[in-house]
């Protein structure tokens, strides 16, 4: 996927935001159908989240809740309880 936008500035404090928010609203998402508390698949499963929200970022998306909504379709989670990441600024 080819970016439509320039690439973010990482230092940039509104950037470095969006992501923090985009994370704080999807993780609970994903963590809420991942059952057990197998400390290796949690932290997996964190850091994936993680690398998604700064692949699609790179890519020029810095919406906290497109980039959650982009990050959520990665995960294959059950349809009947997935919920999209809202959340405020």
């Amino acid at each position: 996927m080819g970016s439509q936008n320039p690439a973010p500035n990482w230092s940039d404090p509104e950037v470095l935001a969006a992501l923090e928010r985009a994370f704080e609203a999807t993780w609970p998402v994903i963590r809420a159908h991942e059952a057990g508390e197998d400390k290796a698949r949690i932290a997996e499963l964190s850091m994936a989240l993680s690398r998604r929200l700064i692949e699609l970022a790179a890519d020029g998306l810095t919406d906290a809740q497109e980039l959650g909504r982009l990050a959520l379709e990665t995960f294959p989670l059950p349809a009947s309880r997935e919920t999209a990441p809202g959340g405020s600024s």
